[in-house]
């Protein structure tokens, strides 16, 4: 290793110029304190890299992820359990692994799908809205009926009304899309308006208010008119392209697309004179975290392109990075209480979850109109959800089977634009090439009719046997272990879709005010008939904020319990990870959550909670 290069010191050093990086930057900034921003990858500039000739490339974008983290510098390895050997994963070969590992500014979020949504006040509390519902022996009985480890619940050390002013600002920031979320999660007024809705969607709308159900049009982070947020940051609306839905490889010529690199990001390289400084290193590789003798971070040493390394000191570290490479930075760096899977002690790395799903238990039914991808816009926009199916309703009762917990949030009718998917999911095969290739894949774009299938998982539940380390046995290109994850399904997640479908009727009622209750077919998939053997990017837990410091990683706002400057934020600090959303809307207000956190840090060091 080279002699580092030394830089001044820092009030702020950001890890990760992502969605949590992004409102760190400009909070900070704008608060006027200095912060140097370090991303692994480049700044995309929607204007210049993403015109049609280089955006619309189903080739390089879909098979070769050329807006994707390279995995040849690092990757990860993955089993079902401890008593695996753990492979690495050396290629992007799952369609939902298109976008797991961002690189450059705005991180994955330059080219998601978009779909958001806030948590719910239970997805906060589960351990006590739950035992509020069902009573202390309900929910003993429904931990007894964990199927697939032993459980490892923990409600948040904060309360839904808490986070309700750091939604707020981040939705301002992004310009979230919709109208209110639904009567069960209050105080969600969003700032742009929703989504021209489909035909079809408003078929499931009428068919759920016929039932007394409160339908929402779907939460989405692409902008549906041109919007300026609190820093004065401009954007241009969606135009409906049809290359965002689907796969959502797609990044947008026009920056409608939110992420911190048309949000946050430009106000903090623009802020007023008097204000904060803000410099962003680019193409450079974060390896540690410096600390002294008591534990607390002195800065950060990391690479650039050239391999040469750098020491950037600093009076407080954000971590921002993604998922576990998160978890893997601070277990490199001796930050934090690594997570004994044996002992069941310690914490990093303790508490992960997939934010997907294996396929579970659906029912279908055929609709009598059809749709046309060419001019649609986002895979979140056009669709209405219910959140009547869900805990945090009063009348949602499943006392008669609490062999789990949670209910789904229920959607229908989103855009169905995709790109031409050529490459991916509508391959040429022996029987189907050719001009009847040709024309199959032109018919999908407009079919005639389209098939409802609605389906629901439960969350993926925290388990003690689950976990993030480090590998033994494989490395970055640096020669540093690469993050090991140890995951599977759960039961509890089948068992919500086979309560909805089979142990009710629920579902089949909805669809039987869609279309012809006689064309309804289900499909019942049995609990543990799948194992992961991908990874998604809404990977939660793992390095959990919470009130108990012998189970958590960051106290509530974000601090770290061992290295009091050290502060993150992101879904794999979820305590809790529920199953209503994707998991960014929830992990972005935590983003202003730990800059108030870092302020009042700066302004007075120490430990924010005793």
């Amino acid at each position: 290793m080279s002699t580092p290069i030394q830089h001044p010191q820092t009030d702020v050093v950001v890890l990760g110029l992502g969605h949590m990086g992004g409102p760190i930057a400009a909070e900070l900034t704008k608060a006027g304190y200095n912060v140097v921003g370090i991303e692994k990858g480049p700044f995309w500039d929607f204007r210049t890299d993403w015109r049609q000739d280089n955006k619309d490339d189903e080739w390089g974008i879909a098979v070769e992820r050329k807006f994707d983290h390279p995995l040849y510098i690092s990757t990860f390895t993955i089993r079902n359990n401890m008593n695996q050997f753990a492979l690495p994963v050396r290629r992007y070969t799952k369609n939902i692994q298109y976008h797991a590992l961002g690189h450059g500014v705005g991180g994955v979020g330059v080219h998601y799908g978009g779909g958001l949504g806030r948590f719910s006040p239970w997805s906060y509390q589960p351990v006590t809205m739950t035992k509020a519902k069902y009573g202390d022996a309900g929910y003993n009985t429904i931990l007894s009926n964990v199927k697939g480890g032993t459980p490892d619940i923990e409600d948040w050390p904060v309360t839904y009304d808490d986070m309700v002013p750091y939604y707020n600002q981040w939705e301002q920031a992004i310009g979230v899309v919709g109208t209110n979320q639904c009567p069960f999660i209050p105080n969600a007024k969003f700032p742009m308006p929703p989504h021209p809705s489909t035909p079809y969607a408003e078929i499931f709308k009428t068919a759920v208010e016929s039932l007394g159900y409160t339908p929402f049009p779907s939460v989405s982070a692409l902008i549906s008119g041109a919007y300026t947020n609190q820093y004065g940051v401009s954007r241009n609306s969606c135009v409906y392209c049809g290359w965002c839905g689907g796969l959502c490889n797609y990044p947008c010529e026009v920056g409608a697309k939110t992420s911190s690199h048309v949000s946050t990001i430009p106000y903090a390289l623009t802020t007023a004179a008097g204000k904060g400084n803000f410099d962003m290193r680019l193409n450079s590789y974060v390896f540690r975290i410096n600390t002294d003798s008591s534990g607390k971070a002195t800065g950060v040493e990391y690479y650039d392109s050239a391999g040469q390394v750098h020491a950037q000191p600093a009076k407080v570290v954000f971590n921002g990075i993604w998922g576990f490479n998160l978890i893997r930075l601070m277990l490199l760096s001796g930050i934090g209480n690594p997570y004994d899977p044996v002992k069941h002690t310690g914490s990093l790395g303790r508490g992960l979850t997939e934010g997907y799903y294996p396929s579970t238990s659906s029912a279908s039914v055929q609709l009598s109109v059809g749709a046309n991808a060419y001019c649609s816009g986002n895979a979140a926009g056009g669709g209405y959800n219910i959140m009547d199916l869900n805990e945090v309703n009063p009348k949602y009762n499943h006392s008669s089977d609490l062999s789990f917990m949670g209910g789904v949030s229920l959607g229908f009718g989103s855009y169905i634009g995709s790109g031409p998917n050529t490459f991916t999911t509508q391959l040429p095969s022996r029987t189907n090439f050719g001009s009847t290739w040709k024309a199959s894949l032109k018919d999908s774009k407009i079919p005639a009719k389209i098939t409802a299938t609605l389906s629901g998982t439960g969350p993926n539940l925290p388990l003690l046997e689950h976990y993030a380390d480090l590998d033994p046995n494989y490395t970055d290109i640096y020669g540093d272990p690469g993050a090991r994850i140890t995951i599977d399904w759960d039961a509890n997640t089948y068992r919500v879709s086979n309560y909805l479908i089979n142990g009710s009727t629920l579902i089949t009622d909805i669809l039987a005010k869609m279309g012809d209750p006689t064309t309804i077919k289900k499909n019942t998939v049995q609990e543990l008939s799948s194992h992961v053997d991908w990874w998604g990017h809404h990977m939660r837990g793992g390095a959990r904020t919470g009130a108990n410091k012998n189970t958590s990683v960051f106290n509530k706002y974000m601090q770290c319990w061992t290295a009091e400057n050290v502060f993150a934020a992101g879904e794999i600090c979820d305590t809790f990870g529920d199953n209503l959303t994707a998991g960014t809307h929830v992990a972005g207000p935590m983003a202003y959550l730990a800059a108030e956190g870092i302020k009042m840090y700066l302004a007075s060091p120490g430990p924010l909670v005793s």
